[in-house]
């Protein structure tokens, strides 16, 4: 427990130098990195987009890759995690077309996850263990629905396609959305999912809310389903804190018990609004061993990557 205060005062203190004067003098090494690979990625996109739509782009680029990573403490044992995503908007296909590079492509089953889906026994171990998946995405926002088309980057080469809908609305000071998705993988088979949520907005910075999904997968002819009770509350500008809890279940043919899981996440902003940190405690209790609980402590460090974030 001290020891998870003194990281915490740690993070807290993150901003003494977290936000270097640049003016009059060079940018460090972690800066420059970033300002390179966010023009980079800009390039890239408007190249793809008059690539695909025959029109030169007319403004900066939405395109961003989001890399999030770090380690997990457990009460007999460590391990870490690495999670990488890219979205590339296409503006000029009427914004019907992105691409899609993610890190978790073939976690088809966050319903079961307790954890991190790419967690391995190191950080290094995650990133280069971790399948990746390509995917061209179509979207038809008057439908509320997108396609995608892709592969898993393993070996062999998974292709996969997914048809998701969605819809949802907002009134006043709550909301609501229910989405409908089929997909099927070359390895993993074919399946279905849906899920309905709802949130509540009682003031600007705090809002509260629950979720439900259901997918069942043909292959292992099984149902997963994962309830959730949230809690969002933006401190400030840098400060924001999260509250989960979560009721997992599954079975062939009616929902069992599997698990349940308690988290509370704090996160800061370190420097701009491209770099991050997170610490997550969080209690899991499982069916197999007779709920007793497991502590688990994740520190996590996040980047944003893109012309947006170059201001």
């Amino acid at each position: 427990m001290t020891s998870l205060l003194i990281v915490s005062s740690n993070f807290g203190h993150a901003d003494v130098v977290a936000e270097p004067s640049v003016e009059g003098q060079d940018l460090a090494w972690w800066q420059s990195t970033h300002k390179s690979i966010s023009r980079t990625i800009g390039r890239w996109s408007n190249s793809t987009d008059a690539f695909l739509s025959g029109k030169d782009g007319d403004g900066q680029s939405d395109s961003f890759v989001r890399m999030r990573f770090g380690p997990i403490f457990e009460e007999d044992d460590s391990s870490g995690f690495f999670d990488f995503s890219a979205r590339m908007k296409l503006p000029n296909t009427e914004k019907r077309l992105r691409v899609v590079i993610e890190s978790n492509g073939d976690s088809i089953t966050p319903e079961n996850e307790r954890g991190e889906s790419s967690q391995q026994s190191s950080v290094i171990q995650s990133a280069l263990k971790t399948s990746f998946s390509a995917a061209v995405n179509f979207v038809r926002e008057d439908l509320g629905a997108d396609f995608d088309a892709g592969v898993l980057v393993d070996f062999p080469l998974d292709p996969f396609m997914r048809l998701r809908f969605n819809q949802g609305h907002d009134h006043g000071g709550w909301s609501w959305y229910q989405k409908q998705e089929a997909f099927a993988y070359y390895s993993k088979g074919v399946g279905a999912r849906y899920g309905v949520g709802v949130s509540f907005y009682p003031q600007e910075r705090f809002h509260y809310g629950t979720d439900f999904s259901v997918v069942w997968l043909d292959q292992e002819g099984e149902f997963y389903g994962r309830e959730n009770l949230f809690a969002y509350h933006a401190i400030d500008d840098k400060n924001n804190m999260s509250y989960q809890l979560s009721f997992l279940q599954s079975g062939e043919h009616s929902l069992e018990s599997d698990s349940f899981l308690y988290n509370i996440q704090y996160e800061r902003r370190l420097y701009r609004d491209w770099l991050s940190g997170q610490l997550k405690p969080q209690f899991t209790h499982e069916a197999e061993d007779d709920y007793q609980g497991k502590f688990s402590f994740t520190m996590a460090l996040v980047i944003l990557l893109g012309p947006q974030y170059l201001n």
